[in-house]
């Protein structure tokens, strides 16, 4: 009983953390393991609209504007952005199996042209990244060993000028690091341990 007890702790000290952030998408995509799901948004109407869902069968999400100052997006083709500079945009994933995310994250101006801000990304696992945007092109990507049931993306607003915007989301499954495999070893351990 007492070497439960102790294995149990164990298994509490090293439980999942969050791994890694890519900054390319080649880098990201080798990370996941079996299939994912790319939205380029190409459906997407231009000008505002309410929320849009997206599902492909195995990976669902809801995408909305957050921050309570508009309860609209503001789309250009193939661009999801927000209709007011003071929200971010908010990925609800709604499937429960997301453990990997990435994209082309970026700051806009009124025209939805980049425009150079810090865009900030949190994710619910507890990771979050700012960093300076130049361009469409700027790429971030995060693998969890939890599910991720959302990210928000906010554009620094300081002057009353910059959108928050993405496109190419990617969803899927990251392959487990070592540090989660060891839990799940431990649980099958502590599982054997208790059919005694």
């Amino acid at each position: 009983m007492k070497q439960m007890i102790a294995l149990a702790g164990l298994a509490m000290a090293v439980s999942p953390a969050a791994a890694d952030v890519f900054t390319d998408s080649a880098s990201f995509m080798a990370s996941l393991l079996g299939p994912s799901y790319t939205e380029g948004f190409d459906s997407v109407g231009p000008g505002v609209s309410g929320p849009l869902d997206f599902d492909d069968g195995t990976f669902a999400y809801t995408i909305a504007p957050v921050g309570g100052n508009s309860d609209s997006l503001f789309n250009d083709p193939g661009v999801i952005s927000t209709d007011n500079t003071f929200d971010g945009i908010q990925v609800t994933f709604t499937s429960g199996n997301v453990t990997a995310v990435g994209g082309n994250f970026w700051s806009t101006d009124i025209a939805v042209l980049p425009f150079t801000a810090d865009v900030t990304i949190n994710l619910s696992d507890g990771q979050s990244v700012t960093f300076t945007s130049t361009s469409s092109s700027d790429y971030r990507g995060f693998t969890s060993d939890v599910i991720i049931d959302s990210i928000e993306i906010f554009a620094d607003d300081s002057f009353g000028n910059a959108w928050s915007t993405m496109d190419n989301l990617t969803v899927g499954r990251a392959i487990p690091t070592p540090g989660a495999i060891a839990v799940l070893g431990l649980g099958g351990v502590l599982a054997g341990r208790r059919r005694r």
